[in-house]
C-alpha cells in the first residue's frame, strides 16, 4: 500500500514521513503538529502501520490483522493518550473510540478543561517498560499534546531522551508553541498545514460522492482543513453555510441585543455544540478573507467575499480575536448559546453599537 496515501495534500510532511520509513530510520519520536482536521492523527496510525505491520518490510499493507486493528483503535501495542478529566469514564472513552474508528473523522476529544497527566505519562513509562505483546514494539500516540501538564511534560522527558527500543512516539499537537522546549527539543516536528479548496473539494467528492456544487461550497467553510469539511459533509451539512447570517446579526444596526442573543439561542440549539464549532471555523475564514479584501489581497477560502461598509481593518480583527477565543470556550464546555452571544454582541460593542 503506498505510504500516507489516505492522507491527502500535505506533501511536504508526507515526503519527510515516506523518506524516514523508505530509509529505515523513523525516529524514537515525532510532533505532528497543524491545525485540527488536517491529517496528523491519520498521519500518525499509518506510523503505527509501518512500525508494526508484518507483511511489508518498507511501508504496510492495510489489510492483515495488525493493520486493521490498528484502524480500529484497539491494537494492544499501539496506545492513544487522550487529555481528560478525572471524572471521565472508561465507557466515554472507548465509545469515543469507537465513533472515530467506525467514522475515520470524530474529533478524540472531550469537553471541558482536560488535561493529560502525569499518572498517564507514569502509565505509558511502566506499559514501555515491558515487552510488547506482539513483539514489533510500541507506539505511543499522545493527542492534544499541548495539554500535558508540566509535570506530565516534564515526567515524559526520560522516555524521549533514553527511549525504549522498538518505541515509536508521536505527539499530536494544534499549538506547538503550547508545548514545553525540552519536550520540542527531543523530537522531530513535522508540519501539517491547511489545504486548498480544490484538494478539499476533491477529498469530498471522491470520498462522499457528492456533486461538485456541493463540495465547492463544504470547502469555503473548512478553513483549509478536510477533516472539518469531512464533518460538514455529514448529516446536518444542510444545517452549515450560516456564516453570511451571522454577519447580518453583527452589522444589522436595527437589531437589539436581547433580540440578537434570542437569535443565537435558536441557532445554538439547531446546531449544537459541534455545529457551532463548525460555525465559528466558517466566521472566522470569512472574517480571514474580508481582511485580506481588506489589504488588497485575493481571499483564501472563497472567491468573493460580502461588501460591508463602513468597516475598517481593526473591527476584522478584533472579530477574528473574538470568535476563535468563543472556539475555545466551546471546546471548554461553555454553553453554546453564552459563547457565541458573547462573540456576536463584543462584534458589535467594538463597532460602537
Amino acid at each position: 500500500m503506498d505510504l500516507f496515501s489516505s492522507i491527502k495534500g500535505q506533501k511536504q510532511a508526507k515526503d519527510i514521513l515516506s523518506s524516514a520509513v523508505n530509509s529505515n530510520r523513523l525516529a524514537h519520536a515525532y510532533i505532528l503538529a497543524g491545525p485540527d482536521g488536517s491529517g496528523r492523527l491519520t498521519a500518525a496510525l499509518d506510523m503505527a502501520k509501518a512500525r508494526i505491520c508484518p507483511e511489508e518490510e518498507k511501508g504496510f499493507c492495510g489489510e492483515c490483522r495488525q493493520c486493521r486493528q490498528i484502524d480500529s483503535l484497539v491494537h494492544p501495542d499501539v496506545r492513544i493518550t487522550l487529555p481528560m478529566m478525572k471524572t471521565t469514564k472508561n465507557e466515554e472513552i472507548i465509545d469515543l473510540f469507537k465513533a472515530r474508528a467506525d467514522d475515520g473523522i470524530t474529533p478524540l476529544r472531550f469537553p471541558g478543561n482536560t488535561y493529560i497527566s502525569i499518572d498517564q505519562m507514569r502509565e505509558m513509562g511502566h506499559r514501555l517498560s515491558r515487552k510488547s505483546f506482539e513483539g514489533h514494539g510500541y507506539v505511543e500516540i499522545i493527542y492534544d499534546a499541548h495539554r500535558l501538564r508540566r509535570e506530565a511534560a516534564n515526567a515524559i522527558l526520560k522516555t524521549l531522551e533514553e527511549p525504549p527500543d522498538g518505541a515509536l512516539i508521536v505527539l499530536v499537537t494544534s499549538r506547538v508553541s503550547g508545548m514545553l522546549p525540552t519536550v520540542r527539543s527531543r523530537a522531530h516536528t513535522v508540519r501539517f498545514g491547511r489545504l486548498t479548496n480544490s484538494v478539499i473539494e476533491e477529498l469530498l467528492m471522491e470520498r462522499k460522492g457528492i456533486s461538485r456544487e456541493t463540495a465547492s461550497r463544504l470547502a469555503l467553510y473548512s478553513d483549509g482543513r478536510p477533516g472539518l469539511a469531512l464533518m460538514l459533509s455529514g448529516e446536518n451539512a444542510k444545517d452549515q453555510g450560516q456564516s453570511e447570517k451571522v454577519f447580518d446579526l453583527i452589522f444589522n444596526r436595527s437589531i437589539g441585543n436581547m433580540e440578537l442573543v434570542a437569535e443565537v439561542d435558536i441557532l445554538s440549539r439547531k446546531l449544537g455544540r459541534e455545529g457551532m464549532l463548525a460555525l465559528c471555523s466558517e466566521v472566522t475564514a470569512l472574517t480571514h478573507d474580508l481582511r485580506r479584501d481588506f489589504s488588497g489581497a485575493r481571499p483564501l477560502n472563497r472567491e468573493a467575499v460580502p461588501v460591508i461598509t463602513g468597516v475598517d481593518d481593526l473591527v476584522y480583527q478584533r472579530m477574528e480575536i473574538l470568535f476563535r477565543l468563543c472556539e475555545q470556550r466551546l471546546r471548554a464546555n461553555v454553553s453554546p448559546s453564552m459563547a457565541f452571544s458573547a462573540a456576536v454582541v463584543g462584534s458589535r460593542d467594538r463597532r460602537g453599537h
